[in-house]
């Protein structure tokens, strides 16, 4: 297999792509279906008015209908350099380097910035600045934002019953869902880039100051993060079931057919964990892991994964609630604020830029973690009508597999429906070839101009080259993005499956993280990332629920032995193995 039938074109004008961080959006290769109609006609056009919207760049430097913001080769979703980099020219005060080092944290792999005179655009740079100057005013939840969350609330409340539905109508509206996203991902592009101003001057000051490490800590539990009342939700269940005997006898039976021997029960302590689990779908359902591609599984549609989570958790002793953990956490930020301020007292200036990057850095780090939990509600959306087809399919004997159905691109569904005696086979034939591409590992770059290796000849997972594995007293660095040191073992993580057994206090080493990942957090001693940077998800949740957190270090997952006792110092950014 040369190529994959989702390979896109790499763009001239912005050449270089990147998978660094895209993990935390697709750490698995894209279904077809996932990518021809949530992508290349939702996010991709999405993240492109976004930049727009930022006042970075014009409609016209953009390619139609399919953009350049993203790309995709053998499914797996890759990153643009290029664009943030001109994004980095044209702001005020901005720089190419400064915006990897937001976006991509230290990454040395990443090619270096060649100048195009196209990148100069002082009429972008006065827009980008009036952008700034709100991002840095701005004292309340933009109106735009509020609108949208407002708007994908009345879209979940017009949900129609799918069972009413016909097949066609199935499509119809799942198209109509899915193009929401266009406009989903306009808003979180502006609010991913006002995330970074705050923190952006706070560094500056900080640094100025002599005192950079601190920069990360004033961001520090800071409250409001909807991923993290995720977190707490799932915590306050798992108390329910480590309280109860009787609910703890039955998680300890397993959770693969737990929900329905629950339900049947009549013991008044099963009912209001139900209730209590019931709650949490109707609030979190729509999280899962690889939650931006249709094709995946959120709990609503398997609640055995939040089932799972709530069982590891219970394992977890009162002591490390994430209200405790946040509570120190908080009092550290407390002190660094307060001598952040004695240090520029008598400089009104570095005062009043120091108090606004506060202010700013906390409110939009706030509103991503917001705009991206409403935007998975929206990819929630997209999922139910397709999966229920899938499902009728199956049944039907047309499909092998429900999850078939997200095997075609979007441009052959209707032909499906017409002729779905001619789909079946070539879906399993299909499935075959998309089931390999999990076990390989794609370039992490990619360049236009530059060939791409056939997929074939892509390396295998399990046969990627040796690496020099760290011995007792060696330190890796990275960037600190969560203060604090913590002291445990390392559990090595290649996705979220190995995990599934993670003990309270080891170390989770990981390539990234996604919300579904979340619950772990509050076991976990500590969380280290092959990739990141401090506005990455791993970073701010980490933060909000007082779990120290170091980011790029660069092969942590190969190069850290599994069980191996480490220390990792997440302000300073070090992780450092003590015994194998």
């Amino acid at each position: 297999m040369d190529a994959w039938i989702t390979d896109t074109p790499a763009s001239e004008r912005f050449p270089i792509y990147t998978r660094g961080n895209a993990d935390e959006v697709g750490p698995e290769p894209f279904s077809p279906l996932g990518w021809s109609l949530t992508w290349e006609q939702g996010a991709c056009p999405g993240v492109a008015d976004g930049w727009c919207s930022l006042g970075g760049f014009l409609p016209g430097e953009f390619d139609y209908p399919i953009t350049e913001t993203f790309g995709n080769w053998g499914g797996y979703l890759y990153n643009q350099v290029s664009v943030g980099r001109v994004f980095g020219v044209r702001a005020p005060g901005g720089s190419p380097d400064i915006v990897d080092e937001s976006f991509f944290g230290k990454n040395a792999s990443i090619p270096p910035y060649v100048p195009d005179p196209r990148d100069e655009a002082p009429a972008r740079t006065v827009a980008i600045g009036e952008t700034f100057a709100g991002i840095m005013a701005a004292i309340e939840r933009p109106a735009y934002l509020t609108d949208f969350v407002a708007k994908v609330r009345d879209w979940v409340a017009g949900r129609p019953d799918f069972s009413a539905l016909s097949d066609a109508e199935l499509v119809e509206y799942g198209r109509t869902a899915n193009h929401r996203l266009r406009p989903t991902w306009d808003v979180y592009c502006v609010v991913t880039i006002a995330a970074t101003v705050g923190p952006g001057i706070v560094s500056a000051v900080a640094g100025q100051l002599g005192r950079p490490e601190t920069a990360v800590e004033v961001f520090s539990a800071i409250g409001g993060v909807d991923s993290a009342g995720t977190a707490e939700r799932i915590w306050q269940l798992s108390r329910q079931v480590r309280r109860s005997p009787v609910v703890s006898a039955m998680f300890d039976d397993g959770v693969d057919d737990l929900l329905g021997r629950l339900r049947a029960s009549d013991d008044s302590e099963v009912r209001a964990f139900v209730a209590g689990f019931d709650n949490l779908l109707t609030v979190d359902g729509h999280r899962g892991p690889n939650e931006w591609d249709i094709l995946s599984d959120s709990w609503v549609l398997k609640p055995v994964l939040a089932l799972g989570m709530i069982d590891q958790v219970r394992r977890q002793i009162d002591e490390q609630s994430p209200q405790h953990r946040a509570t120190a956490t908080a009092a550290r930020r407390d002190e660094v604020i307060a001598e952040l301020r004695q240090l520029v007292a008598g400089n009104g200036e570095a005062s009043g830029m120091l108090e606004a990057g506060l202010r700013s850095g906390r409110l939009f780090y706030q509103c991503r973690e917001a705009v991206k939990d409403a935007s998975v509600r929206v990819m929630l959306e997209a999922k139910l009508p397709f999966h229920e087809l899938g499902r009728r399919l199956a049944e039907r004997g047309l499909l092998a597999d429900p999850k078939h159905l997200f095997l075609l691109l979007d441009g052959e569904l209707d032909d499906m429906l017409a002729n779905p005696e001619e789909w079946r086979e070539r879906l399993v034939a299909r499935a075959a070839q998309f089931a390999d591409l999990s076990t390989r590992v794609p370039p992490y770059i990619v360049v236009h101009g530059e060939p791409i290796p056939p997929i074939t000849q892509w390396p295998l997972r399990a046969d990627v080259g040796p690496v020099t594995r760290a011995a007792p007293g060696d330190t890796l660095t990275g960037l600190g993005v969560s203060p604090g040191i913590a002291k445990g073992r390392a559990r090595v993580a290649f996705d979220l499956s190995e995990v599934f057994e993670l003990e309270p206090g080891e170390i989770i080493v990981c390539s990234t993280t996604d919300p579904s990942w979340v619950p772990l957090f509050m076991i976990a001693g500590g969380v280290v990332c092959d990739i990141g940077a401090p506005a990455s998800h791993a970073a701010i949740v980490s933060r909000e629920l007082g779990v120290p957190c170091v980011v790029s270090v660069r092969d942590a997952r190969r190069r850290i032995p599994n069980g191996s006792l480490i220390e990792i110092d997440g302000r300073n950014g070090t992780v450092t193995v003590i015994e194998r």
